[in-house]
């Protein structure tokens, strides 16, 4: 029961990351685009972190400690390992083609 309730906490504050780390990596610089400010960065890095902690964070906190993601002794991930890094790379994309629209919308160009 223990176990279960730190993944479940840590679930949590993965969750609690990565709206921090999406408000000030994402929002912020496509508030300033919307506020056309002359120019915006952002790192593109962001669009992986982001939804790392939520599909991370999302899976530990409605399982626990119950479905294990990796396999430890071998070094490599469980068929539940996969289907996350799966749904990641689909969240990752998404969210970086999302953002970019955006910004195209708004007249920015990369470079």
């Amino acid at each position: 029961m223990q176990r279960d309730l730190l993944y479940r906490l840590g679930g949590a504050l993965l969750m609690v990351v990565g709206a921090a780390i999406g408000w000030l990596g994402i929002l912020r610089p496509l508030q300033a685009a919307q506020a056309h400010a002359p120019t915006v960065s952002y790192d593109s890095k962001i669009f992986v972190v982001m939804p790392l902690c939520f599909v991370f964070g999302v899976f530990f906190l409605i399982g626990g400690a119950r479905w294990p993601y990796r396999d430890a002794a071998r070094q490599t991930l469980t068929p539940v390992g996969w289907g996350l890094m799966a749904v990641l790379a689909i969240a990752a994309g998404a969210s970086f083609l999302w953002f970019s629209h955006q910004f195209d919308a708004l007249g920015y160009r990369p470079g």
